[in-house]
């Protein structure tokens, strides 16, 4: 096994990017998108290191790269919402490299788990995404996740009691809070209801879950069950009449890690992470 340094193009921009090459590859690939902006190296962007080379233990061949205005590549920081062009760029140098693979496979993290879906249904090569804790952040989806596992976690804390007896608790602020987030939450629904043609000019609740749907190959969707970007996701799967009437339930595989945070800080969540990775991507074989 070993890695190589590429340097290609998006535009006008270089991009820089890690290939972790297999001694014998098989025929499915892997591009591992950066998640978020600029982070330091030794935190959730290290284990994308870790993840590359596993896969490449297992004889797939795994880019991961700096989209745009990230790390070591030239350009404007983009954000996850704009990165086509920095992901077709991405499979056309692996595809340059390895010529002989069948089957493209979209891996990302929460904004770049989103991307990803963004991108996959419109380009053939693209047969698979594997989409941890996908980022579907809204005012308004945000406000009902802290309404519905915040506020009633906080009830069940013997601190919060205590601070209750003790007088540092505020009812006004508390209330204040309370109030704001109950109204982001009903400004979800009113938004919802207007139409929207083009998916770019959706919420990004509405622009996952129709990008979702357009997509033709295999899908699977991994959550952590502490952390509040994936329950907000897992909150709007199960409550949204879009999501339900999609029929991504019926052709995606989905996990959630109970104890998992949105990181997987932890050695035993990310070998658990990267073992159902490693599992789904060998056995679309």
């Amino acid at each position: 096994m070993n890695e190589k340094a590429v340097v290609f193009s998006c535009g006008n921009d270089p991009l820089i990017g890690i290939i972790h090459q297999p001694d014998e590859p098989v025929n499915t690939g892997v591009i591992i998108i950066v998640a978020g902006g600029p982070q330091y190296r030794v935190g959730a962007h290290r284990q994308f290191v870790t993840l590359g080379r596993q896969l490449a233990s297992k004889g797939i061949p795994t880019l991961r790269f700096d989209h745009r205005g990230t790390g070591d590549s030239s350009g404007d920081y983009r954000g996850f919402v704009d990165m086509d062009k920095d992901i077709q760029a991405a499979i056309d140098t692996l595809l340059k490299e390895y010529p002989h693979l069948e089957k493209i496979a979209l891996w990302g993290e929460c904004e770049s788990a989103s991307a990803a879906a963004f991108y996959a249904y419109n380009d053939d090569r693209v047969s698979g995404l594997f989409l941890v804790n996908p980022w579907i952040r809204t005012e308004a989806g945000q406000a009902k996740t802290y309404l519905k596992h915040y506020y009633r976690k906080r009830l069940r804390d013997p601190k919060f009691w205590k601070k209750l007896r003790s007088g540092e608790f505020s009812f006004l602020k508390s209330a204040e809070a309370y109030l704001k987030l109950h109204s982001e939450a009903r400004k979800q629904k009113q938004s919802a209801e207007k139409p929207q043609e083009n998916l770019k000019e959706l919420p990004l609740p509405e622009r996952l879950t129709k990008s979702l749907h357009l997509f033709a190959g295999n899908t699977y969707i991994l959550t952590s069950g502490n952390d509040y970007i994936a329950q907000e996701f897992k909150d709007f799967m199960a409550t949204s009449d879009l999501w339900k009437k999609s029929g991504i339930n019926e052709k995606s595989t989905f996990h959630d890690m109970a104890d998992a945070d949105h990181t997987f800080s932890r050695t035993e969540w990310r070998v658990e992470l990267f073992q159902h990775t490693e599992t789904w991507l060998l056995a679309s074989q």
